[in-house]
């Protein structure tokens, strides 16, 4: 009897407990797990419909690479951002897609190699996420593997080394969470829960993720200017360097990364990193190109990551730096911090802290 007792008042408490949390937090949708657990939403969604400045609406025209069958809905991303934070899709429920693309780390990770859900290191950098809707080609990977990022999205999942999971298993867990089915409900009309809809959802939340709020972005609306070594570097980006004596013309770096979102899907053979280990798209030694904004911000560039960093980039080659330069990236040692600084204009610090993109498991 006594144990009974101690039993039901066991429970009652806990009881209490949760109600207590229910009334710090405001929990979306149906009965929650645990707390820890369970995404805090906002009670209506965050908008992820943003009125682009005009440079970048023109740039969205050009090269948008959203099917007409998957668009950008503010339940679909709300749902995707649970999706890319919950870590129940990894076959030990250790990490998630964001656990490898960091919001504080402009949505890739620092590190060279990221680490897998059983500390194994993965093959190649995490791909940075930022601005891939821009890439017209649609084309997703460092060698563009997937065909689109509908594709792209569920193949992590699956990779022996990062997520360990299977997309029947995912299945089935996103199913037995509670607050899942009513997120569906809210981006496609009905509870139904399929791999589908995972992967329309992943996508739309990854290109929700758009940077446009950095001084170059101000500069272009006309509300503030370059300063004068910055506009070096503008010009600097823009120029095509001269050719060697007896070799064709080389672009500038603003033909293979191309302004506004510093990006381009012709990623060309002769300007990557060389790596005996990897062959890139197609075994050409040539790998897709990543968008340059926030790069300045970024540590471990390239496919392999063995980049430290934009100076390193730059300088790789230079007398007595014990370096092989990377094709058309090193450049001369008076144009360094010109180059820096115009690079530096292009940091969009409010996509490192924008609630829209965190981590709703907190």
């Amino acid at each position: 009897m006594f144990k009974d007792k101690l039993i039901l008042l066991a429970t009652i408490s806990s009881v209490l407990a949760v109600q207590g949390c229910k009334k710090d937090k405001e929990v979306i949708t149906v009965p929650v797990v645990t707390t820890s657990d369970t995404p805090t939403l906002p009670a209506t969604p965050y908008s992820y419909l943003i009125s682009y400045p005009n440079h970048i609406i023109t740039e969205l025209a050009l090269t948008d690479n959203t099917p007409a069958g998957n668009p950008i809905t503010n339940d679909g991303a709300t749902l995707g951002r649970v999706l890319f934070y919950d870590k129940i899709l990894s076959a030990n429920n250790t990490i998630s897609c964001g656990s490898c693309h960091k919001q504080n780390e402009s949505f890739v990770d620092n590190r060279a190699l990221s680490t897998g859900f059983e500390g194994a290191n993965g093959k190649r950098h995490s791909m940075p996420l930022l601005n891939v809707r821009f890439y017209q080609s649609g084309k997703m990977f460092w060698d563009e593997r997937a065909a689109n990022l509908e594709l792209q999205v569920l193949l992590p999942v699956q990779d022996h080394l990062e997520m360990g999971s299977t997309l029947t298993d995912i299945v089935a867990k996103v199913k037995a969470r509670s607050y899942y089915p009513a997120l569906f409900e809210n981006a496609f009309g009905s509870k139904d829960i399929d791999t589908t809809r995972i992967s329309r959802a992943l996508a739309q939340y990854v290109r929700s993720i758009v940077t446009y709020q950095s001084k170059y972005d101000r500069i272009q609306q006309g509300s503030e200017t370059y300063t004068t070594l910055e506009q070096t570097g503008a010009n600097l980006f823009v120029t095509p360097p001269p050719p060697a004596a007896g070799a064709p013309a080389a672009p500038s770096c603003a033909g293979c990364h191309k302004p506004p979102m510093f990006i381009t899907s012709n990623p060309a053979r002769p300007f990557s990193l060389p790596d005996a280990n990897d062959l890139g798209i197609n075994n050409q030694r040539r790998f897709k190109s990543a968008s340059l904004r926030n790069v300045a911000l970024r540590t471990s560039l390239f496919h392999n990551g063995s980049v430290i960093n934009l100076q390193d980039m730059f300088t790789r080659g230079a007398p007595g730096s014990g370096t092989t330069p990377i094709p058309a990236h090193s450049v001369k040692p008076e144009d360094v911090a010109a180059l820096t600084a115009f690079l530096q204009t292009l940091n969009d610090n409010a996509i490192l802290t924008d609630e829209r993109f965190s981590n709703p498991f907190k």
